[in-house]
């Protein structure tokens, strides 16, 4: 699979053309949604598209930076044209979307060429990949295994070779949790760093991709404002070396317990624990750090988002086809009140102040993504645990705190041969400096990934 530098030089020289990249990359569409259930529809206008894409670098006026570049983004996402489940079987996929969300024109306006939507769990509420429309996703590296969720049908797209980059969106983990079952980088950027529509100051869009790199260069392009959305922040991403982080000798908090759910595995702590020694021997000032949160805490994050789904499925046209694991889960919703739903929320705020005030000494966190190397693909989690989002303890908490967060594969597992990802949390606005730090970590790991694929991967040659 190229980067999207590496197919960007290709195009620009004439080594490669758009229509014959495009045209493999479908192709090789059939293999991965075989073998992993992560699409829920191919563009079958991408072929024209990138016609129109050759016509252009022939006469040396690419559209933008992203032009003939094969990108895959969520069946979350509104794309004009398109049908969206948002998951589920309550949704009927039709009508299509009429407009496209902002991330996407973004993406269109680079040039680059949707390619298909990943499949994702009712109405992005599993962090696994268990839907009642499309069935059950499955990750690359294999295919018993869960790719995470809920952005899971991008995330097993993307280590399977199918594009280069991903937009996903977070609530509570759902793009740096796929990320981390499918050894992908990623990243879940301050509130508000890419204008979303419709507008929201819940969910966050990210992007995915194969190397920290890619990322860099999907959040250059969506990561700017725009007037539709009233919540998202002035200017554009631009990123940074990472020297000019590293030379501030910034202070670093090595985080491997947040005082509740799942306690991480031996192989999890040590991978953060080497990515920390290296910050360390590169100047930083490296300080353990852990936190006092409870299962009181996330209940009231909990039931926020049980309110969230249960409106939807009771907004729905068939709010009995909900995944039947949703369905038990929001029966709390069924009775909340406004007041309940109220203390939960000022409960939220509380501990969003007393995280904040935990950690204002630091610049920057490494912690765990997901607690565990991996779990089965028909399981909504590890182990027997019934509330579906308890062990996203190390990432739904920066969602609240509207902080940056970023992942990238640290290493590989001997036992199961799973990647194993670590996060980096910066402050608010240092969307550029956090990709900085998972870059240089990335770059020193001491390993060059190689991802699994499926029959012929695509190459663009004709």
């Amino acid at each position: 699979m190229l980067s999207v530098s590496q197919c960007r030089a290709a195009y620009l020289k004439g080594d490669l053309k758009p229509s014959a990249v495009i045209a493999a990359h479908q192709q090789y569409a059939q293999s991965v949604a075989k073998a992993t259930n992560a699409i829920s529809v191919l563009n079958s206008h991408a072929p024209d598209q990138a016609k129109e894409s050759d016509k252009r670098y022939a006469a040396g006026k690419p559209k933008g930076p992203l032009d003939g570049v094969p990108v895959i983004v969520k069946d979350s996402y509104h794309v004009a044209g398109f049908p969206r489940w948002h998951g589920s079987a309550i949704h009927d996929g039709d009508p299509v979307s009429a407009f496209s969300s902002e991330p996407i024109e973004r993406l269109e306006e680079a040039g680059a060429i949707v390619i298909a939507k990943g499949t994702m769990p009712d109405m992005g509420m599993l962090a696994s990949g268990i839907s009642s429309q499309f069935g059950i996703v499955r990750n690359p590296w294999d295919v018993r295994m869960s790719p995470g969720g809920s952005s899971s049908g991008v995330g097993a797209a993307l280590a399977s070779g199918l594009a280069t980059f991903g937009l996903g969106t977070d609530i509570a983990g759902s793009v740096r949790l796929p990320a981390a079952h499918c050894g992908l980088a990623a990243i879940k950027p301050t509130q508000g760093r890419i204008a979303y529509s419709p507008a929201s100051v819940m969910r966050s869009s990210g992007v995915l991709a194969r190397t920290v790199a890619d990322v860099i260069e999907g959040l250059a392009v969506v990561g700017q404002q725009s007037a539709s959305d009233p919540w998202c922040l002035p200017g554009r991403f631009v990123p940074i070396p990472a020297q000019q982080v590293l030379a501030r000798a910034p202070r670093v908090g090595m985080l491997l317990d947040m005082g509740y759910g799942v306690a991480p595995g031996p192989q999890i702590v040590a991978a953060v624990e080497a990515a920390a020694r290296r910050l360390n021997d590169m100047g930083c000032i490296v300080e353990p750090i852990s936190l006092s949160l409870t299962d009181a805490d996330f209940d009231n994050a909990d039931r926020v988002f049980k309110a969230h789904a249960a409106a939807e499925i009771r907004g729905s046209r068939h709010p009995e086809a909900v995944l039947g694991l949703v369905a038990e889960w929001v029966k709390e919703a069924e009775w909340l009140s406004m007041a309940d739903y109220e203390d939960a929320m000022n409960g939220l705020l509380v501990t969003v102040a007393r995280i904040q005030k935990a950690i204002e000494q630091f610049d920057y966190l490494v912690t765990p993504v997901i607690p565990v190397v991996g779990f089965p693909a028909e399981s909504p989690g590890p182990g027997d645990d019934t509330e579906l989002l308890h062990h996203t303890q190390f990432t739904a908490w920066w969602n609240q705190t509207t902080q940056p967060a970023a992942v990238y594969c640290e290493t590989m597992d001997e036992a199961t041969h799973l990647p194993i990802d670590v996060q980096v949390v910066g402050r608010r606005f240092d969307d550029a400096g956090v990709l900085a730090l998972a870059g240089v970590l990335e770059s020193t790991r001491g390993f060059d990934m190689e991802f699994p694929t499926f029959e012929e991967a695509p190459d663009g040659n004709e």
